[in-house]
């Protein structure tokens, strides 16, 4: 399997989905405690979220990181915490994500278009909601802030 590295300054669309494609967020308060994560080892692993969209069985996000090497920091933290906590809550035992999560670099403004609208397309596809705005776990940003 290639590794792909993360750079400073520049944006990655990371995914991942549970294991065996079963469900990650089981109640509302999962989603809330997912991103409450999120945001936790965002800010110790310096990384800014641009863009995610949680659905039932996997998770996309567009991250830039704002040092080399820490979104795989961010992940392993984030991936770890939150497998404690669906295990305990549900008294499960095993692997919540299928996998490592997957990563692409999205180098060029046209590739962050693309993601946007594939993002907002998700909870569409799936029959979640008639119109992306109301999907409550989605939240892009309009321009890839590669400032």
């Amino acid at each position: 399997m290639r590794r792909i590295e993360f750079f400073q300054g520049q944006i990655y669309h990371i995914y991942n989905r549970g294991n065996r494609k079963k469900s990650i967020f089981y109640r509302e308060r999962d989603y809330e405690v997912f991103l409450g994560l999120v945001r936790k080892y965002s800010h110790r692993f310096k990384v800014k979220v641009i863009a995610y969209c949680l659905l039932p069985n996997h998770f996309h996000f567009a991250l830039k990181p704002l040092m080399d090497g820490s979104i795989p920091k961010f992940m392993q933290g984030m991936g770890i915490s939150y497998t404690i906590y669906i295990n305990r809550r549900n008294r499960l035992v095993g692997h919540v994500f299928q996998g490592r999560y997957q990563a692409k670099h999205v180098p060029a403004h046209t590739d962050w278009k693309r993601l946007r609208a594939y993002l907002q397309n998700n909870p569409v596809k799936l029959k979640l909601v008639t119109k992306y705005y109301d999907y409550r776990w989605l939240r892009v940003h309009a321009r890839p802030l590669w400032l």
